[in-house]
């Protein structure tokens, strides 16, 4: 990924730690645009976005974006992050 690309990112996303101890960043499907999603290799879907869930370990989607997600606790999104299906 190049260097901008991921600072853009960084940018965009909520980061928390679960339980475990695993830093997750979460990124809202509707905010990428092309360049974003070509640099992080995933195909988005602006049509009908959701919220991907990148760690070390694992890269997840939730579909259909929640509503008002990003007023979501720590441990609310770990409970999100804990319904997405794993892309890897």
């Amino acid at each position: 990924m190049r260097s901008h690309a991921l600072s853009m990112l960084t940018l965009m996303a909520r980061i928390f730690i679960d339980s475990t101890g695993t830093e997750w960043e979460v990124f809202d499907e509707s905010e990428w645009n092309a360049g974003l999603a070509l640099a992080f290799e995933h195909p988005v879907s602006a049509e009908n976005p959701g919220l991907l869930f990148v760690s070390s370990v694992d890269l997840r989607r939730l579909w259909p974006r929640p509503a008002g997600w990003k007023e979501s606790s720590d441990g609310q999104l770990e409970d999100l992050c804990g319904r997405a299906v794993s892309l890897q």
